[in-house]
């Protein structure tokens, strides 16, 4: 596995994640559900991480965590890249479990 397919896979798992702790975790739930606009906050929300992600890539432990993409302003269609990937799994991860109860709590 070349370290592009682990980042790849590693963005995915946060997608999912984060759509899973939206859903599921009963204060973060009550609070988002709370918004009209979910779609745009889930969006803010992948943004930010795609914004650490390239964060991460500038600071000292890049190498340490696998981050590929370098500090550099070619770098922004990596991290367009980025922010696709957890999109997307984030929303795969949405449609599949819509229908599935979300844990209230008692």
């Amino acid at each position: 596995m070349t370290p592009t397919e682990l980042s790849t896979i590693i963005l995915g798992i946060v997608g999912i994640i984060l759509q899973l702790v939206f859903k599921y975790v009963p204060k973060v739930n009550d609070w988002y559900q709370n918004h009209t606009n979910k779609g745009a906050l889930m969006l803010g929300f992948v943004v930010l991480t795609g914004g650490a992600y390239y964060a991460l890539a500038c600071s000292p432990f890049a190498a340490e965590l696998g981050i590929v993409i370098a500090c550099t302003q070619a770098s922004i269609f990596l991290l367009l890249k980025a922010i696709f990937i957890v999109a997307v799994s984030q929303q795969l991860t949405y449609s599949f479990g819509k229908n599935a109860p979300a844990k209230s709590a008692s």
